[in-house]
């Protein structure tokens, strides 16, 4: 039995992206993400973290000593490495090494995109959908009808479409309007060189499986430390001469299939200082409840807490 259906057994599936998933489901998928990826919570990989326990148990020194006696020198250079790695200041960028379960949260808390992209995944799905409409209309015409689902980078969106060739952040689909949007997260750092190439992978893949319609409009949208500066064709430009340049490797991105996506493809961005501009406006226009109120000022108190906000990098 393959690792998709074991998951599909278990956890069950999806059929198409109008389908609704629970924001309690944003919870589930943080401890996936912390279960497939120990080394957040251990401070190295499980295999070196596995090679450095090993390494310390056969030392010379423990030549002949007992159980517990090796035991307790493998714990007692587990917590060194511990309090060697533990830093005391919120924002130190010392971020590497074995790590107590304090350290660890501070790492993901304030310096992790993946960790970000989970919290994201829960402030999506818990948005009006009013608050979409307008959120999404400020870069893609649509007739706003209020029939959005989000989707963030699961176990769940993974083994129901049986997507390999890329991992997206976010998916936001508007089934009545016919609108996909893929919302692209940042920290500080840079789109990835075949990033809009792959995007229109996925959305063939999608359509392919049966997961959106035909003729559905997509919108690439990257939320980030700053905007893009550059437009979609400049950028677009540069990873087709990426592909190019190295055809072997990206052959699956030059097909003409797929660059017909590209054609129909919007490309746009937003800064996190601006979004939480637009969050604001968003607030001071519109009669919110307070639930929403709490849901946008939570989001925006996570965000700006985040290193990359507070460092200005």
């Amino acid at each position: 039995m393959k690792a998709a259906e074991k998951y599909r057994r278990i956890f069950g599936s999806m059929s198409h992206l109008k389908d609704q998933i629970s924001w309690t489901n944003g919870l589930s998928n943080m401890v996936e993400f912390l279960a497939w990826e120990p080394q957040r919570i251990l401070g190295i990989s499980k295999k070196q973290y596995v090679r450095q326990i090993i390494e310390w148990a056969v030392h010379p020194d423990l030549e002949g000593k007992n159980l517990e006696d090796i035991e307790q020198s493998v714990i007692k250079n587990i917590n060194l490495k511990m309090s060697e790695s533990e830093q005391l200041e919120t924002y130190s960028t010392q971020t590497l090494g074995i790590c107590d379960a304090r350290e660890a949260v501070r790492r993901v808390k304030f310096f992790s995109e993946d960790y970000l992209n989970k919290e994201f995944d829960i402030f999506l799905s818990l948005c009006g959908d009013v608050y979409l409409d307008l959120f999404y209309q400020q870069f893609i015409s649509f007739e706003p009808n209020r029939s959005w689902s989000t989707h963030g980078n699961s176990g769940m969106f993974e083994n129901s479409t049986e997507l390999k060739a890329m991992y997206m952040d976010n998916l936001a689909y508007n089934h009545q309007a016919n609108v996909l949007v893929a919302n692209e997260l940042k920290l500080a750092g840079r789109k990835n060189p075949d990033q809009i190439l792959k995007y229109c992978l996925m959305y063939e893949h999608l359509l392919e499986k049966g997961f959106i319609e035909q003729g559905t409009k997509f919108l690439l949208l990257f939320i980030g430390g700053d905007a893009l500066k550059q437009n979609k064709q400049t950028l677009v430009d540069r990873e087709l001469a990426l592909c190019h340049k190295r055809p072997r490797k990206y052959q699956h991105l030059l097909r003409t299939e797929l660059l017909e996506i590209v054609e129909h493809l919007e490309v746009a961005s937003i800064s996190w200082s601006a979004f939480i501009e637009f969050n604001n406006r968003y607030l001071a226009e519109n009669d919110t409840c307070q639930v929403e109120q709490k849901l946008l000022q939570g989001f925006h108190k996570s965000l700006e807490s985040k290193s990359f906000m507070q460092l200005a990098v």
